[in-house]
Formats: C-alpha cells, structure tokens, sequence
C-alpha cells in the first residue's frame, strides 16, 4: 500500500498505527485521558468531539483543542465530530458541521481531521482543500451500522473520497454473516492493490468482524482503533490484547 507522512508517522508502511479514542464529556476528562494516552504504546489519539459538552462554543473548543494538543505530546492528534447519522452524538446542521470542522484546521492542533463523506458532500473537495491549505491531513470517512455494501459499493466509496482529495479514505460497516467481513477484506485488499493512491482505514465492527481490526498489514488497512477505556464503537479491541497480535502478524 501507500504511505503518506504526518508528524513523522509514517501511516501506511509497516504495522498498522493503532488509534485510541477520547469518548468524553468535559474538558478536565478529556484533557486527563490525552495525558493518559501519551504514555501508551499507540500512535495516534482520536479526539471524539461529538461527546464534547462544548463543541459548539468556539472558545471552549478552541481551549480544549489547545490543551490536548499539549497533553497528547508528539503523538497523532485526529480531530471527529461524529454526526448522529455516521453513528456519532452530534445532532448539527451542515453550517454548524462545517463551522466546526473549519475551528479545527485554522487552531493548529490538529494533524487530521475527520471529514465524514456524505455528510460533507458536494463540499468534501472543497473542504478538504481548506484543511491542506492549514497544513491538516484529512482522513474521509463512511460508516454502515446496520449492513455491509457490496464490495463494489465499498471501493466505490473510497475512491470518491480519492477523487475528493482525502488523504486517507475511511470505510466501518456492519457485518451480518462471515461473507460481510470477507467482503470487507476483499474491498481493503482491492484498494490496495488496485487504487493505490492513498492509505485507506477500514474495518468491520461487532465481534464478527473483529479479525479486520487485526490483520491491516497483510491486508491493506494502515491504521486500526483500540480501546484503552471507553470504546467508540463496537468490537473495539483492548489496546493491551491488540498490540502482541499486530506485532504477532508483522509481515516483515
């Protein structure tokens, strides 16, 4: 697969670099978690701002933004508001979505933003070309709770989110039978090989799908979440569980 460069993390080569989330409400928790976070041996850190009891007020976003950045130190720093439709806590307007994600890359803070594909839509390119211009790696992302697309559906996906721009396309879904998560694979594996243009994320969820979250080296995904504490979504995998088998699995 490809590499792309953030922070001197190269995402793409190697193991797949393991992401943490942040789930909580105030900013002393969160900034408490960030600081917990550092000291583990994983390579990004999810700010999931939809929990956030202040997302929608500029000043205390742009605090909280500021002092996660210190607190998480020279680890990734991923920036989300999860809408309520992708899954998340956010009930916002596009105005109000948009108006955040802009807080976002104009603070500095962030390495990457989270674009979410059909939320953002016929704006995505344009989006995406205001976080470049901040110096903002954005990874564009599609969630399925319910069901798994067809395969074609899901490189389809990711290809658009190419297309757009995005530095690292994004696909979670839900799988209801062995064949969803071998689609699933199958998808990953195809980007790879055949759309080579970009780093992608994918993973399919619930237990089911567990075994995607481990074998993103040999497959094609480049980055996996893992769960020190609250999960962000379901069939999250304990960081400390997680870490052995990824180094397990290395391909080199």
């Amino acid at each position: 697969m490809s590499c792309i460069t953030v922070r001197g993390c190269a995402i793409g080569q190697g193991r797949p670099k393991v992401i943490l989330p942040i789930v909580e409400e105030t900013q002393s928790a969160i900034l408490a978690r960030g600081r917990a976070f550092a000291a583990l041996a994983a390579d990004c850190v999810e700010f999931r701002a939809d929990w956030f009891e202040g997302w929608q007020d500029a000043a205390a976003l742009a605090q909280c933004l500021a002092g996660l950045r210190a607190a998480v130190g020279d680890k990734l720093l991923l920036v989300t508001l999860r809408t309520r439709a992708e899954g998340g806590r956010a009930e916002a307007s596009f105005p109000a979505y948009a108006a955040f994600c802009r807080h976002v890359w104009e603070s500095g803070c962030a390495d990457l933003v989270d674009l979410e594909l059909f939320t953002a839509g016929a704006e995505l390119p344009g989006m995406i070309a205001q976080a470049h211009a901040c110096g903002t790696a954005v990874v564009c992302s599609s969630h399925d709770f319910v069901r798994t697309p067809p395969q074609a559906e899901m490189v389809a996906r990711m290809c658009a989110m190419q297309k757009a721009g995005a530095d690292l396309p994004k696909l979670a879904v839900m799988p209801q039978s062995r064949r969803d998560v071998l689609a699933l694979l199958a998808a990953t594996a195809e980007m790879a090989e055949l759309h080579p243009e970009t780093p992608v994320i994918t993973m399919s969820m619930g237990a089911l799908g567990g075994v995607s979250r481990l074998c993103g080296e040999a497959m094609g995904s480049a980055m996996t979440f893992a769960c020190a504490g609250k999960a962000s979504a379901p069939g999250q995998i304990e960081l400390d569980v997680l870490a052995p088998v990824l180094d397990r699995l290395r391909l080199e």
